[in-house]
């Protein structure tokens, strides 16, 4: 490789190694991946809280009245841990099919599952930790 090669091969990276923070900035923000993933600067400016909650509650039959799932089985225990760990990286991109999976096999006579998370976020217009709730619902398939 010739002296211009390697010096574009240079100019390429340095260009790169600029424009990353901005791009994982930008994901951040509108996907709603964690500031501390994606070797992001955001990490330095944003709190990593290890407190997130889940509240899964299911709906035994088309117009029945929603019910709270209180005690799980290991089964819905596990992918719930797994889910939660994959949620306080990625946040609503986290993937929540397993652990549906789970609640609908553990209750079989569920129509759907509403997964409720909590975790705490520094909101930027007042610099004050607030706990965020995120809704997601799932219907049997």
């Amino acid at each position: 490789m010739g002296v211009a090669a390697k010096t574009r091969v240079v100019h390429a990276a340095l260009i790169v190694a600029l424009l990353w923070p901005a791009i994982q900035m930008t994901l951040a923000l509108r996907s709603g991946v964690s500031p501390w993933k994606l070797a992001g600067w955001g990490m330095y400016a944003t709190p990593r809280f290890a407190m997130l909650g889940m509240e899964v509650y299911g709906r035994p039959a088309p117009g029945g009245d929603e019910v709270q799932l209180h005690d799980p089985g290991p089964a819905v225990r596990n992918e719930a841990t797994a889910l939660l760990e994959s949620y306080r990286w990625l946040h609503a991109l986290a993937p929540r099919r397993r652990f549906v999976d789970a609640v609908f096999a553990e209750h079989p006579d569920w129509a759907s599952v509403r997964i409720v998370v909590s975790r705490p976020a520094m909101d930027a217009r007042t610099g004050m930790i607030e706990m965020r709730h995120a809704e997601y619902a799932h219907p049997r398939k």
